[in-house]
């Protein structure tokens, strides 16, 4: 496909979001989803009647944050997806090692936290595939999964992904821990509506000012975490990997298009 008509792609994606309301937003969704998800769709959630979810955790490992919420995540018995930054695992390989150790997966989340919007495909290949290879040798297992930074994805940088042999995986649920706020309201606002087959973006790290994120707000990861994990467990809901959910029901994959950097992935 060539730049310029990838660019119009995307283009017609935003300007669709803009003109439509959340109904017409919804129908138009589930449409382009049907025809366009199999070749350039992001997995969103899984399709299952199981009462299994996959919160998943974006920006470590952070020496602070990590262990905290894999002791929460111990002492629950259940599992998680953490998409790391290819320079905070290379600031704390132990912590890499610990998460597969104990039976989490490590997928990948970019080299860095910069935006890939505005990369050829070429070069998000390249660069993905250099960050996948250092951190499946830190790691000691494969790396198969990439969220984009911000969430923010071209046509042209999901097929860079798709060229370096990742899955890019977006999101069902976005907790908002990454504006703070009150780790029971957060944990509550995610645990009392999700259902079966979701995944739940949290964040056990932060990117750095310098890369678009902002300022952090005081917030504890690990007691959220310890809530949410909860909340889900009382409604039924166990949570595992992303690959784990990905085998016992079928993807959801939603055509996921946007420039925008304005939100914390």
């Amino acid at each position: 496909m060539r730049q310029d008509a990838m660019s119009d792609a995307t283009g017609v994606v935003e300007s669709m979001r803009r003109v439509l309301g959340p109904r017409g937003r919804r129908a138009a969704r589930h449409a382009v989803d049907a025809l366009a998800g199999p070749w350039l769709g992001s997995i969103r959630r899984v399709r299952t009647d199981r009462p299994y979810v996959a919160v998943t955790f974006d920006d470590g490992p952070d020496g602070k944050w990590t262990p905290q919420v894999l002791d929460v995540l111990t002492d629950r018995a259940c599992h998680a997806t953490f998409f790391m930054l290819l320079y905070n695992a290379r600031a704390h390989p132990e912590l890499v090692r610990r998460v597969v150790a104990e039976g989490h997966e490590v997928a990948l989340h970019g080299a860095d936290h910069r935006s890939l919007v505005h990369v050829s495909r070429q070069a998000v290949r390249a660069r993905l595939e250099s960050a996948a290879s250092e951190l499946a040798a830190i790691a000691g297992a494969p790396v198969k999964l990439f969220r984009p930074p911000f969430g923010a994805q071209t046509v042209r940088s999901y097929l860079g992904v798709r060229d370096a042999g990742l899955d890019c995986v977006v999101w069902d649920m976005d907790s908002l821990d990454w504006r703070g706020g009150n780790e029971q309201e957060v944990a509550d606002s995610v645990s009392t509506q999700a259902t079966e087959g979701a995944i739940v973006l949290a964040h056990d790290g932060r990117a750095g000012i310098d890369e678009g994120c902002g300022l952090n707000a005081p917030f504890d990861r690990a007691r959220m975490t310890e809530l949410l994990i909860g909340g889900l467990a009382g409604r039924g809901l166990h949570n595992i990997t992303v690959s784990h959910l990905l085998t016992i029901g079928n993807a959801h994959r939603t055509v996921w298009f946007s420039h925008c950097t304005g939100r914390r992935t």
